[in-house]
């Protein structure tokens, strides 16, 4: 048995130091090419991506954006009760193969609306008031977050081990995951939200980033899931691979087939997407050995 453990968020804040600048918004710099793509190692260059964090003062108006280099992305089961506040993100595209929820139990999430969850603006509390550089003083805002730059394999980690300071209580939630095997990431791009926010308006410091006109291919294919089975304090993880269109059940020494609806219907804990287009030419390249 493997012992479960509260997974911490591996993103990194890079905040610039360079002055505002005098117009309506400040921008950090955003982290070069090697904080992306991470030179230093394989894991870097494969898994790494990078965040974008908007906070806008809901009193002048004025927004500050720092850049956050990532190896995941850790998302809140969404059961669809939640209520946030409205920045209007695109909806997701058809073929990201959501099945419908409708009539289903309220304890099912889908993996679409766990990322709108994480790209939808939230309000800070009276505790987390932001300091207004405009107004020179704590003002209360509104933060979103967005994908500024996709991995070549997307990484995402499903919130399943709950703590609360107050009742001073863990619990692990078991919630049912609806996931695609196919997923656009199209809607959860940066320069998605900016488009819905602002229109097609574009400003110079997205203008003279790179980054914002070459973005890597937004379209990805699901190759792995890793899943959790028992309580918060002792569990058994498995791992089911998916081999030239064959699922595969990794179950300590022990790998058998399986077929979809088991893969499906698994209580998924981390799923790793790769590009549509590698996952393709691996599959061509072992279809033709």
């Amino acid at each position: 048995m493997l012992r479960s453990r509260p997974r911490a968020s591996r993103a990194i804040s890079t905040r610039s130091t360079q002055p505002p600048s005098r117009g309506s918004a400040r921008h950090t710099a955003p982290p070069s090419s090697s904080i992306g793509d991470g030179d230093c190692c394989i894991a870097h260059r494969v898994f790494s991506g990078i965040l974008r964090s908007d906070v806008t003062c809901t009193n002048c108006g004025f927004s500050s954006t720092t850049f956050e280099p990532c190896m995941d992305i850790s998302l809140d089961l969404d059961s669809g009760h939640n209520n946030y506040l409205g920045v209007a993100n695109p909806k997701p595209h058809a073929r990201n193969g959501e099945r419908s929820v409708a009539g289903m139990s309220s304890k099912v999430s889908t993996l679409m609306r766990c990322l709108e969850r994480f790209t939808r603006a939230e309000r800070l509390d009276a505790e987390q008031k932001y300091f207004c550089e405009r107004c020179k003083e704590r003002q209360e805002s509104l933060k979103q977050m967005s994908i500024r730059r996709l991995p070549l394999v997307s990484c995402f980690h499903i919130k399943r081990f709950e703590h609360s300071t107050v009742k001073k209580m863990s619990r692990k939630v078991d919630h049912s995951l609806q996931f695609p095997f196919s997923l656009d990431m199209t809607p959860y791009l940066s320069s998605s939200i900016l488009r819905s926010r602002y229109g097609n308006r574009i400003f110079p410091s997205e203008a003279c980033d790179p980054d914002a006109v070459s973005e890597l291919p937004s379209e990805f294919e699901i190759f792995a899931v890793i899943t959790h089975s028992g309580k918060l304090d002792a569990g058994h993880y498995v791992t089911y691979l998916r081999l030239n269109n064959q699922w595969y059940r990794c179950d300590d020494a022990w790998v058998t087939r399986v077929d979809e609806h088991t893969v499906r219907s698994s209580q998924a804990y981390m799923l790793f997407y790769v590009q549509k287009t590698l996952y393709y030419k691996a599959c061509e390249r072992a279809a033709a050995e």
